[in-house]
């Protein structure tokens, strides 16, 4: 199976090759500007948290979409999406503008824990096996329409369309679009002199400035954290344990690239 990442994140290609070795990266050309404008526009959302998952949902899955109709050839073929944001109680935090922005992301998140919410969507083309299709998470129906339910270990991991069902048990070619969240609850020290100083020093390097929420914590930025909650991939924006068992539950461990 082909399996292509839409990324040129160095990040997310070091984090994959814990999955797998065997992948490539293609990047997307989504308008993300436009995407978020869109959501924010139509979405029903009663937090920032809540529009926060929402885009990265959206955007994760525009991102593999995206790729995905750009190949010619899409037989047996996996594409990965995922995006990450940063979220204050009222505020989404994306990559600072200036220094100054920066500054300002830092010691907001010194007053108050964020939540890091990372998107993850998976567009499959490929056999689907009869069980794995009909019996288990898929959800197809007889009259070869899918249902498109929440599957797996909670709600957050939905199936948004199959084509190709298999109304005779033996299984078809089918392309599955499904799409997760993760989120990660992060402290960061409290704003005293001592964390100023921190905000300050990391702030005359370079590391912030292409972070959403203006830190690294894989990097120089893990100074300015006390603590987290959750995985320590998603904060990186890449949770690979989680996708390791979507993955696994989607393809039912039938391939051989994943280690």
């Amino acid at each position: 199976m082909r399996i292509i990442l839409a990324s040129t994140s160095p990040r997310r290609r070091e984090l994959i090759k814990r999955i797998t070795t065997d992948f490539e990266c293609v990047p997307s050309l989504v308008d993300e500007q436009a995407v978020e404008e869109r959501v924010e526009k139509g979405g029903v959302y009663v937090s920032e948290a809540g529009l926060a998952a929402l885009m990265v949902r959206a955007l994760s899955r525009e991102k593999a979409r995206d790729v995905f109709d750009r190949l010619e050839d899409k037989e047996n073929v996996l594409v990965i999406g995922a995006d990450t944001v940063v979220c204050l109680e009222n505020e989404i935090l994306g990559k600072p503008k200036d220094r100054a922005d920066a500054v300002r992301m830092l010691r907001a998140q010194s007053r108050e824990p964020q939540r890091v919410i990372t998107g993850v969507s998976f567009i499959y083309c490929g056999s689907l096996s009869a069980d794995r299709c009909c019996a288990s998470g898929n959800n197809c129906c007889a009259d070869g329409k899918c249902a498109g339910r929440a599957f797996g270990n909670d709600a957050g991991s939905v199936i948004d369309g199959l084509a190709g069902c298999c109304p005779d048990g033996q299984g078809k070619e089918g392309t599955i679009i499904r799409t997760f969240t993760e989120e990660t609850l992060v402290y960061f020290h409290p704003l005293d002199e001592a964390q100023e100083e921190r905000i300050q020093a990391y702030c005359d390097t370079e590391e912030p400035y292409d972070k959403a929420g203006a830190y690294g914590i894989q990097l120089g930025g893990n100074a300015l954290v006390e603590r987290y909650e959750g995985d320590f991939d998603n904060i990186v924006g890449f949770p690979v344990k989680r996708i390791k068992e979507e993955l696994q539950e989607l393809l039912c461990c039938n391939c051989n690239n994943l280690t």
